[in-house]
């Protein structure tokens, strides 16, 4: 009885520690983070979740009716060949060693899918290109003294200015906010995450997207180029 005591103790353990597996870019505060990613390949970070040669963990993409889009390979955090749309991506792990595996295939309805931990769902929004210079100007806010607050497509705070204008952008997704008449904030910094900002600081919580796609292309490869046969 005693060993079957112990036993229990530990698998207990191992669920908690299974249970907090999630992803890094969770929401804090709660700010809508825009647009996060580029068509094409996605890579996510995962904390928490439980090591060792049995745990198996994927990363699943589910549309609005909760259904699997896109399934990472295993242990692996990207996901390939995304195309524009809202999910939410959850994080399912289980014990490969156990009696009832799960299935876990595109197609399935998350919800049915059981004999696992899965993490809490984080919302996520692939953006197509809106633009193709390396600038941005954003509308002017009516807010008192507005500050526009460039961020990256994970929340990391670029930059903080009085222009409407950001220029030298580089291919990247970001989300543009306006904080109105608030002097100095705490987390309103560059480099800091736009979601450790309260939502009373800013006037403009919703942010604007935009998708920078610059052609990058090497001048030597660019230049017009004539082919010449050789007469000897």
């Amino acid at each position: 009885m005693k060993k079957l005591v112990q036993k229990y103790f530990v698998i207990a353990k191992v669920l908690q520690i299974i249970l907090f597996v999630t992803f890094v870019n969770t929401v804090v505060i709660g700010q809508n983070l825009g647009c996060n990613f580029k068509p094409g390949t996605i890579t996510l970070n995962l904390t928490g979740q439980s090591q060792g040669s049995n745990i198996v963990t994927y990363i699943v993409l589910v549309d609005g009716g909760n259904i699997i889009k896109y399934k990472s390979a295993l242990n692996a955090t990207t996901i390939d060949n995304v195309v524009v749309g809202s999910y939410k991506a959850v994080a399912v792990t289980w014990d490969n060693t156990q009696a009832n595996a799960p299935v876990l295939e595109i197609g399935l309805n998350l919800n049915n899918v059981d004999h696992c931990w899965k993490s809490i769902a984080v919302d996520m929004s692939i953006c197509d290109c809106n633009t193709t210079t390396n600038s941005i100007t954003v509308p002017v806010s009516t807010g008192l003294n507005p500050q526009y607050v460039l961020t990256n497509g994970r929340g990391v705070i670029q930059a903080i200015q009085p222009s409407t204008t950001f220029s030298g952008l580089t291919n990247d997704v970001y989300n543009v906010y306006v904080a109105c008449g608030i002097g100095t904030a705490p987390n309103l910094l560059v480099g800091s995450n736009i979601k450790l900002v309260t939502t009373s600081d800013l006037c403009e919580p919703i942010p604007l997207p935009y998708v920078v796609c610059v052609a990058e292309c090497a001048p030597v490869i660019c230049l017009p180029m004539t082919v010449l046969k050789l007469v000897k």
